[in-house]
């Protein structure tokens, strides 16, 4: 798990912006409907652009450093690739020490939640083009292996903000681990009672989290009790101790609904803690084990919803 640790740390290099809050490059407001406010030709453009550009950013090649580190700055403009710039030597210092490979990377989810054109939403200081922006949410799975080491499966859970530029759709911002935003199409720009999806949005995140804390498995009906039951089964293989108070479902939004039932993305944080040595020093910090990223089936039940199934993302 020390391992996992490092090189957690080191696939976190690119991603300078983990702890900036969305609203550091997202829309300034919800968007009025439809969220989505570009074409259908559009969204597969960026969808693919995205799921290319995050496959680059999660593969370093030790022995070729700095071909890695040009990759990364091609496809980011704007604070992305500024923020890459500035990271460059400590970036490239790290991973020459370390000599941790990432590799096999690949894209599990694409949801794309918001877009438009013109200067509506994103930072105008991250702009580099005016005829459009795009707001998306991406799972990315990858394998680090150190000299020596075995290979360590890794999940990187993005909210991910692109802009076009004249070469193209580019990456101009990139935060990995959300904590706790919930991102949600607004269909009515008036006061009024709480909508469909914001309720559902809000009964899910509660019912991840009763059941990451080990409570509300009356939640789960169909399959979702045996996927439940695999899920944890595996987390808890990871070596380390479960804080329940600190598990917490984050970063909830709608995939899909229809009448009958609905299909949400949901990253989960169980509270899984590892043991970590530092210097002289040893603590406790989260677990990669302990990261999760689940389409989540729910159907209606009264005037709440019940999980069907439980698929990673």
């Amino acid at each position: 798990m020390q391992e996992w640790s490092k090189a957690s740390t080191v696939a976190g290099a690119l991603v300078l912006s983990a702890s900036i809050a969305w609203a550091a490059f997202g829309p300034k407001e919800a968007p009025p409907a439809p969220a989505w406010g570009l074409s259908q030709a559009d969204r597969a453009t960026i969808v693919a652009a995205a799921t290319q550009q995050l496959v680059t950013l999660n593969t370093m090649d030790p022995a070729h450093v700095f071909e890695g580190l040009d990759a990364w700055e091609r496809v980011t403009t704007a604070g992305e690739r500024d923020r890459l710039r500035e990271a460059r030597s400590v970036t490239h210092a790290r991973f020459l020490r370390e000599r941790v490979t990432l590799s096999a990377a690949r894209v599990t989810t694409v949801l794309p939640m918001s877009s438009g054109s013109g200067r509506y939403g994103p930072d105008d200081t991250d702009r580099t083009d005016d005829n459009g922006w795009a707001y998306l949410k991406a799972v990315v799975r990858l394998t680090s292996t150190k000299p020596g080491g075995r290979p360590v499966e890794l999940l990187r859970r993005y909210d991910v903000n692109m802009v076009l530029t004249p070469h193209g759709w580019r990456v101009s911002g990139l935060s990995d681990t959300p904590g706790g935003l919930d991102f949600l199409v607004t269909y009515s720009t008036t006061d009024g009672p709480p909508s469909r999806e914001s309720l559902m949005i809000k009964d899910v995140r509660e019912m991840l989290t009763d059941l990451a804390r080990g409570k509300g498995r009356d939640a789960l009906t169909g399959a979702a009790a045996g996927d439940f039951d695999r899920i944890w089964r595996r987390a808890a293989a990871h070596p380390g101790h479960f804080k329940a108070e600190e598990a917490e479902a984050v970063g909830t939004a709608i995939i899909r609904q229809d009448a009958g039932s609905a299909q949400l993305l949901s990253y989960v944080n169980l509270g899984l803690m590892e043991p970590v040595k530092e210097g002289g020093m040893s603590g406790f910090s989260p677990s990669e084990g302990g990261k999760l990223a689940l389409k989540v089936t729910v159907v209606p039940d009264g005037p709440h919803w019940k999980i069907t199934r439980l698929q990673d993302a």
